[in-house]
């Protein structure tokens, strides 16, 4: 667990769109995983002072100066022990003790949930410790990290917790390949554009960044999330539609009586063509890509 380059943009991005950071609490210890001269060089696009970053000081091990830095009033660790000098302990597989409700203005995960088995009762707890008007801000695995985790995350995950029923609303997500120096993807909403999100990617690992706001105070998940397109299926009392093996004549009666092979291969690899790029980052209905050093 920790905060990258990713993060520190993305951190600064939602504070020049208005982030408070006030009371922030952290899900684990965060180790600080960027130079001090590159925290330096951002700050200074962004206009922020560089604070326990100035030139000549130590270079901290965690990463509660750069919330400092941020404006944050108060920074406290969240962990299931306190190996690493967490202030709270708490195992995130169990509902959140009640005066740890609603007491943070930026609860932020670099890196913990994918990691925690009882997933939905740890993103409640998560969703709970939120203030109203107050941010939740995630960072975690999206596509080719088997086994870093017990779990890897959609962006329709989010975007149906993250919901008006449940008080909240995504203000932005971001996919990236890992690392410090590739592009940002804004990510759609797929009950925006009536399609899945789905995506392949190749070889690198993706991992996606969602920030939301708790607009108000609800009960959190009074009735589970559920898949976008599914949705309007069932409320009017329909079945999913099924693929069909009838196959239309695309490529011409003379071309299928002659070579039905050929026709055959021709359609597959057209189709898979469409599948492969429709879902991949280079669509830009489901993803748009983004400067990650622009703050307006």
């Amino acid at each position: 667990m920790g905060l990258d380059l990713n993060d520190v943009l993305f951190l600064v991005a939602a504070k020049k769109r208005g982030l408070e950071l006030g009371d922030t609490v952290t899900l684990g210890r965060l180790d600080l995983m960027v130079y001090p001269a590159k925290i330096r060089e951002v700050f200074a696009r962004a206009g922020i002072a560089p604070g326990v970053f100035a030139e000549g000081n130590p270079t901290p091990h965690y990463s509660e100066g750069v919330f400092q830095c941020l404006g944050a009033r108060s920074v406290t660790a969240m962990d299931f022990s306190d190996y690493e000098g967490a202030q709270v302990l708490h195992d995130l597989n169990q509902p959140i003790r009640d005066e740890l409700k609603q007491k943070y203005d930026l609860v932020y995960d670099g890196g913990t949930l994918e990691h925690v088995f009882n997933f939905p009762v740890a993103l409640k707890s998560c969703m709970e410790m939120v203030r109203e008007g107050g941010r939740l801000i995630i960072h975690g695995p999206a596509n080719n990290w088997c086994g870093h985790g017990f779990y890897q995350f959609s962006p329709e995950l989010f975007y149906s917790a993250f919901s008006e029923a449940n008080g909240y609303e995504v203000e932005r997500m971001v996919l990236h390949v890992v690392g410090p120096y590739n592009r940002w993807y804004e990510v759609a909403d797929p009950r925006t554009i009536r399609s899945r999100v789905e995506l392949y990617n190749w070889a690198a690992p993706l991992l996606i960044m969602v920030q939301a706001r708790r607009k108000r105070v609800v009960p959190i998940f009074p009735t589970p999330p559920l898949q976008s397109d599914y949705v309007p299926q069932w409320e009017a009392g329909k079945e999913p539609v099924q693929a069909t093996a009838k196959v239309q004549n695309e490529d011409g009666s003379a071309l299928v009586r002659m070579m039905p092979g050929l026709a055959r291969l021709r359609r597959v690899i057209r189709n898979g063509w469409k599948m492969v790029h429709g879902n991949s980052l280079g669509n830009r209905v489901k993803f748009t890509p983004v400067d990650k050093y622009k703050w307006d």
